[in-house]
Formats: structure tokens, sequence, C-alpha cells
């Protein structure tokens, strides 16, 4: 059977049509699965297929996203444990592999001999003079916390921060800040100066006077030798601390890090700064001793 041409063109537009609708379903039904129909009638008008508003909204994730773990060497910051003598405890103390350099041992030197002269001035003020710096600067243990709070905790603090120190006559007196410090105050007074705090008035216990006795031969003498004895101890630090680096050049020595004869000369240095600092310190301390006595 012929067809006419208009007819001809007709069908061949509307295979198209179906074509195309039947193309634009299969594509869209792989995106938008639930949004388009699972059918569309195949008609001669163009697709009708019913699009739903989308909703182009993203879902927040809230989890949080993961990361590869750093090492534990670049994570944290190893803290070197210090010796009494100043240098780490670990990796060679810290020290340079360079025999010449005392950089550490000039450092803990120099806090060893700022602590003696401090403590010196502090015993020489303490010589029948009535100095509030005598008992401003002295050291008190205080207890904080409870059995409720973890336990209690011991804390460290000047006197002065406690309490203010006023000279009257040959006595002085302390309005402590808080009366909960009275106690500490007096033990610390007590143990470390052989002075008995009073109370001003009943009324008052945080204010307290301490008399302070005349000097006499005795308690310059005595003065005297505790200005010996703790003299001695700094001196003593100052040893420790050269044993440390003396035996910094010994490793040096036999792991091959340094030549011998760098090592003795460097032994060499160490023992002329080791004495000059010893008459340094022996020097203070003598002059620290006459004074007492003769104050």
């Amino acid at each position: 059977m012929s067809l006419s041409r208009p007819l001809v063109a007709r069908h061949a537009s509307l295979g198209l049509s179906r074509a195309l609708c039947s193309s634009s379903r299969q594509q869209l039904s792989y995106q938008f699965a639930s949004i388009i129909p699972a059918s569309v009638p195949a008609t001669g008008r163009s697709c009708p297929a019913r699009v739903m508003r989308l909703d182009w909204r993203r879902d927040i994730s809230t989890t949080r996203p993961t990361f590869k773990k750093a090492k534990e060497g670049k994570r944290k910051e190893q803290k070197e444990e210090v010796s009494d003598a100043g240098h780490s405890k670990k990796g060679g103390g810290g020290l340079s592999d360079d025999p010449f350099d005392f950089t550490k041992f000039d450092e803990s030197v120099k806090h060893a001999v700022e602590g003696c002269r401090t403590e010196m001035a502090n015993m020489k003020a303490f010589s029948g003079r009535v100095d509030p710096s005598v008992v401003e600067n002295l050291v008190v243990t205080i207890s904080q916390g409870g059995k409720e709070k973890g336990g209690e905790k011991e804390v460290k603090m000047k006197l002065s921060e406690l309490a203010h120190v006023a000279p009257k006559g040959r006595e002085f007196i302390l309005t402590v800040n808080d009366e909960s410090f009275v106690n500490y105050i007096k033990n610390t007074l007590l143990s470390q100066m052989s002075l008995n705090p009073q109370p001003v008035s009943p009324t008052t216990p945080n204010i307290l006077k301490i008399p302070i006795p005349m000097p006499t031969k005795e308690s310059r003498q005595n003065t005297a030798g505790l200005v010996q004895k703790a003299g001695q101890k700094w001196l003593d630090k100052v040893q420790h601390i050269r044993g440390a680096h003396f035996a910094h050049l010994e490793k040096l020595n036999k792991g091959g890090k340094a030549r011998p004869d760098d090592c003795r000369k460097a032994e060499k240095k160490l023992q002329e700064k080791l004495d000059k600092t010893n008459k340094e310190l022996k020097q203070a301390i003598e002059k620290v001793k006459q004074e007492v006595l003769q104050s």
C-alpha cells in the first residue's frame, strides 16, 4: 500500500519522537530513577514526562574526617629530663659533639653562682639587723585542696606573697593576707630562723609580731657557720656539673667522635673554668662570713 508523502513524513516524525523519548527516559532513569516515572506514554507529542521539582540540597556530613596518624616522634615533642647539674639525662646530656663547646657547662655554672650569691645575701641580712627582706624571701610551704578534691597539694610561695612585712623598732609586724596561712608562716619562721611570732592581739590573729634578738658573739658565729655550710653546698654543685661534662668528654673520646688530643685540651680548659669558679665562690663566701662576724 503506498502512502502519500505527507503521511510518510508524519510516520517518520512520530518514530523519531518515540525514539527520542525512549532514549531520554532511559538516560534520566539512571540518574534520577526516583524522580522520573518508570513508564512514559509514547505519543506523537513531545516527551510528556512529568518531572517533579528537584531538591538540590546536599546533606552535610558531621562525621569527622580521618587522617593518617603521624609518627609518635613527630606528633609529640619529647621533653628531656634535666638533672641537678643542668644537663639533660638523655641523648648524651644534650651536649654538643664538639669537645670545645662549653655552652651547657657555662649556663649551669652561671645558675649555681647566682643561686649562691642570693643565698649569701639573705644570710648576711639576717645578722642582727632589722631588714624586712630577711623574712620576705623565706619560702613557705602550704597545703591546698582536700580529700574531696583529689588530695592535698603542697605549694611553695614566698612569705612576701602571703603577708606584708613592716619593721618596727627591734621587731617585725606581719599582716597575713589570709588567716589560714598563719600556722604555715609560724612553722617556717620557727624551723628556718628559730623565731617564734605571736599575735599582736587576740582579736587580730592574722597580725603577728616577731621580736629580733640583739646579735651576740655566739649568734654571729652560728650564722657564719651556716654561711659556710650553705656555700659548701654550692661548691659541691659546681663540682658535680664539672663531673657531668668530664664524663661527656670521655664518651666522645671512646666513641671516636673527637680526637684524643682535642679531648685532653678540652679537659684542661674545663679544669681552668672550674678553678676560676671555685675561687669566685670561695671569695664570696668568705666575704659574707667576715661581714657577719663584724656586724
